[in-house]
């Protein structure tokens, strides 16, 4: 009586089992990698306009990061005061003719300052039915008693932001 073949395929191996399991896990680990928010942004070009980094790049690299147009100091980032600036769009999208003349020395309160004097005047009325009205905000920053740059003078601008979100009318 003739004997059957063999079956062509033998049962896998465990060895080989675990190989291919191994292969799976490194590939796959890869694969989440490289599709993660790691990925270099040289591949993904920023377009938030409100960010200070630039929206385009050369070709070179500068310890792993991309050299960005208009970085002149090369650290792979657009500071403010180097050519690829644009105050309009980055920063705190305040430019130096945008600044008003009571928050020139304002330090790095300036946003605040900027904010707070572009306010119009507002009023509103106590419980008790007294009034209260304010000047603008030009006038408010220029009747503080604190110097500007100061830590005093930071508050004062604070406080008067509060109390405008507190009672301004709402648009």
């Amino acid at each position: 009586m003739p004997r059957f073949p063999r079956f062509p395929v033998r049962r896998p191996r465990p060895s080989a089992i675990f190989a291919a399991g191994a292969a799976v896990l490194i590939l796959g680990t890869l694969g989440a990698v490289g599709a993660s928010d790691a990925t270099p942004d040289v591949f993904r070009p920023q377009t938030d306009p409100t960010t200070a980094t630039v929206t385009g790049y050369n070709d070179g690299f500068i310890d792993g990061r991309a050299d960005a147009i208009g970085d002149d100091n090369r650290d792979g980032h657009v500071d403010e005061d180097e050519s690829g600036w644009d105050c309009h769009t980055m920063g705190n999208r305040v430019c130096g003719a945008d600044v008003p003349p009571e928050c020139e020395d304002a330090g790095e309160a300036v946003q605040l300052c900027v904010t707070v004097a572009s306010r119009p005047a507002y009023g509103w009325t106590n419980p008790n039915g007294s009034r209260v009205d304010n000047p603008d905000g030009h006038a408010q920053v220029r009747d503080l008693e604190e110097k500007p740059g100061t830590p005093d003078f930071t508050a004062a601008l604070r406080a008067l932001d509060a109390e405008y979100r507190e009672h301004a009318p709402r648009a």
